[in-house]
């Protein structure tokens, strides 16, 4: 058993500067994939909408039974390396591959309908394994390493805030692709509609291969330098903790049940289609970069101050500000975009309402971007610190670590509810007849003013019964103070413990 055998005082640091590239790298893995979205399935892969919304239940019953056996398994996992790291290098091996292949079914069913059985069957059949390698395998890794690669809190934020500050440049493939999908999309005038599809799949085959495979590497690199240095209490036990002690442990754990809650409330959100909107009916890619020019400055500017607005606010009041301090722009945004065009010019090009209209819609969602971005830094930072702060608590309140189960009982309940949202959108965009497999401009206006609705007003509003639970998140400054030099010397005499035994072996 490798623990450590002291306890840091409080400020100390651990994370030395090859291993703070790694997190930085690491971090910047989960950004720089171009992904199989919604457009590569709609429109590239063409899966009928409402195959997608029968899909989503038996998806969701896979991911919940390989969440409780992998999370157990991982917790139960104990190496020299730690729990974390071995799947971590592994994950290349077994993830990687699948991630390939994604990209390559629109080869193997090019014309097929989108209803076809044996295509859909393939789409989802890889979707499922993807959620077992790179959704809970590695996911739960992920979080555990950063959750444990040092037990100094402060020092913990200053890693999650550099990484989110310094990763600038792995939005840099996507934007890319953006500005090449745009490029071939809006050719029109050049290319048949076949042609541009044949084109548009070529993109996506390339830049996903590409940006899967740099991701994987990055995250190897980080796998190898890291290392795991928090082992709590339960160390010192010959056994660790079982799939009922963990979850017996929850009723614990009340900042953990409140974040449970909200993501189960959050999970029956009729899910945003703002890249739906963008790509099919303004059929701009990169309109997100655009718009983000002016707010770009700020959100740099922002993660400046994440630190000292932590220690002067509590996570809770951050947490809901954050998450929220734009809604409002956005709702103005939808009555704005739904004003008539009256330039008979612009009419006669099918731009009959505001949100049809490329510049204007450009200017009002900067605006929002500018407000959005003043609490980016937190925004980012402080839900992978509230989780982090939840599975300490926990620790303190139960005498062992669960990382795994934790990200799973948390996660559980809301894929249920995800599943619910996903569905009952794909359904929604059905209903109001969108077309999956058709180029640009191919909606008609009933359906134009369904899609920019539910990239606006419709999931703004459901969002907010989310809001409730977080207001009754209870880990203060006053728990923080007792919780982490309680729990040092509990870990402390864990590790003395452990040595002990190792000697007395020896």
């Amino acid at each position: 058993m490798v623990a450590n055998k002291t306890q840091a005082p409080k400020g100390r640091r651990y994370v030395g500067p090859a291993e703070t590239a790694g997190f930085i790298m690491f971090d910047a893995a989960t950004r720089v994939r171009v992904q199989a979205n919604e457009e590569f399935t709609d429109r590239i892969l063409n899966i009928d909408k409402g195959m997608q919304a029968l899909v989503g239940p038996i998806m969701t019953a896979w991911d919940i039974v390989n969440d409780l056996f992998v999370a157990a398994f991982v917790d139960r996992t104990r190496t020299r390396f730690g729990k974390f790291r071995p799947y971590l290098i592994l994950y290349p091996l077994f993830g990687l591959p699948l991630e390939l292949l994604m990209f390559i079914l629109p080869y193997f069913f090019s014309g097929a309908s989108a209803t076809f059985v044996p295509k859909i069957i393939a789409w989802a059949a890889v979707k499922m394994l993807m959620e077992l390698t790179r959704g809970t395998i590695f996911e739960i890794c992920r979080t555990g390493m950063i959750a444990n690669i040092t037990p100094e809190p402060q020092e913990r934020l200053s890693l999650l805030t550099k990484a989110n500050l310094l990763s600038i440049g792995s939005s840099l493939p996507e934007q890319i692709f953006g500005i090449m999908r745009d490029v071939i999309s809006r050719s029109t005038s050049k290319w048949t509609p076949v042609v541009i599809n044949l084109k548009m799949r070529n993109l996506f085959f390339g830049f996903g291969i590409v940006t899967a495979i740099i991701a994987a590497g990055l995250s190897l690199y980080f796998a190898m330098v890291s290392r795991q240095r928090v082992f709590g209490a339960e160390t010192a036990k010959e056994k660790p903790p079982t799939i009922r002690e963990s979850i017996a442990a929850l009723r614990h754990n009340r900042p953990l049940l409140m974040l449970m809650l909200a993501e189960i409330l959050n999970g029956f959100n009729i899910k945003s289609q703002l890249g739906t909107y963008t790509n099919s009916i303004l059929n701009f890619a990169n309109f997100g970069l655009v718009s983000g020019i002016a707010g770009g400055p700020i959100s740099y500017i922002g993660y400046a101050y994440v630190t000292k607005l932590r220690q002067r606010f509590s996570t809770k009041a951050l947490w809901i500000a954050s998450e929220n301090i734009s809604k409002p722009v956005i709702i103005a945004i939808f009555f704005f975009g739904m004003i008539k065009v009256k330039n008979p010019a612009k009419r006669a090009k099918g731009v009959t309402r505001m949100f049809m209209d490329l510049i204007p819609m450009l200017i009002a969602y900067a605006v929002e971007d500018m407000v959005a971005m003043t609490l980016y830094g937190c925004k980012r930072v402080i839900p992978d610190e509230i989780r982090n702060e939840c599975i300490d608590y926990g620790e303190w309140k139960n005498g062992f670590r669960s990382e795994g189960m934790v990200g799973v009982l948390r996660g559980m309940p809301a894929k249920i509810t995800n599943m619910f949202g996903s569905s009952m959108t794909s359904l929604i965009m059905k209903l109001i007849g969108f077309k999956t497999g058709v180029d640009y401009n191919k909606q008609s206006e009933k359906t134009a003013i369904g899609v920019f609705a539910m990239a606006t007003l419709i999931p703004t509003i459901t969002g907010f019964i989310a809001l409730i639970p977080k207001f009754f998140f209870n880990i203060s400054q006053k728990d923080r103070e007792r919780m982490y030099p309680e729990l040092a010397e509990r870990r402390a005499a864990a590790a003395a413990s452990v040595s002990q035994l190792a000697e007395d072996a020896r």
